[in-house]
């Protein structure tokens, strides 16, 4: 059943008229998804399992005592002094690429992978200072790197320092309920990792300075600190981006191009921090003359989207993203028209995003005067905007459909080709927000949505760690529940057996009850709905056949020295 049908039969439960408000509509809908979520938290066992891949990051540190990083002069500041922010290395990409004696590093990444990882400056004592990388970029030949604290140079002097860079922590998915197993996955070693309570870790020193945790093929994960990315106040603004120029012929500035077909649309962004495995991309095809290439940072700005940059962009799964932004307002494709000329088409939508590289001080460029008032680290915070557009409807003008477009789709059905659509939000582009696009994005239909990646409601990561400390990178297998996504479109169904239906059905019932103020048809629909999930526990509980005895413990003691377990060979080392 999918959302349309299971609300009808809680109209049709609940004897009310077929012919509901837009209001009741909305209220019973919220309903239902209420009762979806509280479903995968008290019955994760009626949901489908997932199969999730990772990868581990090994730590990369100095090759030598040559390979240093060096705080950057502001020579466009009137201070003309060292950025506490901005780090380069003190020698060139040429230097290294024709190093022969392995003494400086030609790992450096520039793809965003490195983005959010922790830092750690070795300084002339051999202290230990750590911090966070927001970003790495490649410009005039030396590779840069922006910290999220700036590093005390009153204390401890702006020279050189050798450096270490590693993953403390990696992010599940944001919306993962319950791990049920994780699995290394090597060509010569297959096994499940053990879970270790995270203070029983610490007690056992798995956590602590890179240099003294053991080094090698992950055992172990246990539970590391939570992480949200704080997301946007405001909408996107959407606007006309269509002007006509004058001349012979006449021609339109930013047109509806296509392939994707013109309508009437809403946007929202989130922002994204760094980027995950570049094994594990998005299936979508961003463009349609586009190719899975990576994006990387060079230092320089980025055109007024479409461009190449936006669609490559999006391609893999960012590190963080935060939650959604308010919806923008409705936007329809524009037609123009001049009828004492004889010129028309359809144009873009202009989309000007929150500019969140202003806020976070990588956009203050000041406007006169000498020197430039130029940081080195200009647009360099980190953070990109990542863009989700809703198709609501298609413009009824299809006629005009293969005429107005200058790239447009051979659709299945003669003239009239018509675009598969559910009123969802989905991955648009990717971008960043600086002085040469000025925060805008042109859609002007070059990209195609990604239908696998629509938007998630993200309320943060649940983070692990792993010990050892991965020597290289190792791909994981991790096999669980995530968390339901929202019912929005009437066809949308939800991801559970179909014999569970009946119990999420009973289980809104006592919500709308509960809002009408009838509390004891409420509590008749919860006792209804233990008595389900009783029945449904004893079909999916266990896969194993009813005919094999199963025992079922409440807990089970365990002494806390663990001789046997796998990482007892590495704690010794």
């Amino acid at each position: 059943m999918n959302l349309a049908e299971i609300r009808t039969a809680m109209f049709a439960q609940a004897d009310w008229a077929p012919n509901q408000s837009k209001e009741a509509v909305g209220r019973v809908n919220g309903f239902i998804n209420r009762a979806y979520n509280q479903l995968s938290l008290e019955a994760p066992y009626l949901f489908f399992e997932d199969k999730l891949r990772v990868a581990t990051e090994p730590d990369v540190k100095s090759a030598s005592d040559s390979d240093k990083l060096k705080m950057v002069v502001n020579t466009g500041l009137p201070s003309n002094s060292e950025d506490p922010w901005t780090w380069r290395t003190n020698y060139t990409k040429t230097t290294a690429d024709a190093d022969t004696d392995g003494l400086y590093t030609t790992t450096w990444k520039t793809d965003r992978s490195w983005d959010g990882r922790v830092i750690e400056f070795e300084l002339a004592d051999g202290t230990l200072i750590r911090n966070q990388i927001r970003t790495m970029w490649l410009e005039s030949d030396r590779w840069y790197i922006t910290t999220v604290h700036p590093f005390n140079k009153d204390e401890h002097g702006a020279a050189g320092v050798k450096w270490r860079i590693y993953t403390e922590a990696y992010a599940f998915p944001d919306d993962i309920i319950a791990m049920r197993s994780m699995r290394l996955f090597n060509n010569t070693q297959q096994y499940p990792l053990d879970v270790l309570g995270q203070d029983e870790a610490e007690q056992r020193t798995l956590v602590g300075p890179r240099a003294q945790v053991a080094a090698g093929i992950p055992r172990l994960a246990f539970r590391r600190e939570h992480f949200q990315l704080d997301g946007p106040g405001l909408a996107p603004e959407v606007s006309n981006a269509t002007a006509v120029t004058e001349g012979d012929p006449v021609t339109l500035t930013y047109p509806w191009k296509g392939p994707e077909k013109f309508g009437e649309f809403e946007y929202v962004v989130t922002y994204t921090w760094g980027k995950r495995d570049a094994e594990f991309r998005l299936p979508g095809l961003p463009k349609w003359d586009s190719y899975a290439g990576q994006w990387s940072n060079t230092g320089q700005t980025i055109a007024l989207a479409p461009n190449e940059e936006a669609a490559r962009n999006r391609v893999r799964e960012p590190r963080y993203e935060s939650a959604p932004s308010p919806a923008s307002v409705r936007v329809e494709t524009p037609f123009i028209e001049i009828d004492a000329i004889g010129a028309e088409g359809y144009g873009g939508i202009g989309l000007t995003v929150p500019n969140i590289e202003y806020v976070l001080g990588f956009l203050t460029e000041h406007p006169s005067g000498t020197p430039t008032g130029a940081r080195v680290s200009q647009h360099q915070s980190g953070i990109h905007v990542r863009i989700y557009r809703r198709r609501l409807r298609d413009l009824e003008d299809l006629p005009r459909f293969y005429d107005a477009m200058e790239f447009a789709s051979k659709g299945i059905s003669g003239e009239e080709p018509f675009a598969d659509n559910k009123q969802k939000f989905y991955l648009l582009a990717e971008m960043r927000a600086d002085e040469l696009n000025k925060g805008r994005f042109i859609d002007n239909g070059e990209y195609i949505p990604d239908r696998s990646r629509p938007l998630r409601d993200v309320h943060g990561y649940q983070q692990y760690g792993l010990y050892p400390r991965p020597d290289a990178r190792y791909e994981i297998d991790i096999r669980c529940v995530r968390r339901p996504q929202e019912l929005k479109d009437e066809r949308d169904v939800p991801r559970i057996h179909a014999e569970a239906i009946n119990v999420l059905i009973t289980r809104a019932m006592s919500y709308l009850y509960e809002s009408m103020g009838n509390l004891n048809a409420s509590q008749l629909m919860v006792m209804r709905y233990q008595d389900e999930l009783m029945t449904l526990a004893k079909r999916y509980g266990d896969m194993r056949p009813s005919a094999i005895p199963v025992i079922r413990r409440m807990s089970r003691a365990r002494y806390s020295y663990r001789s046997r377990d796998n990482y007892r060979k590495w704690y010794k080392n």
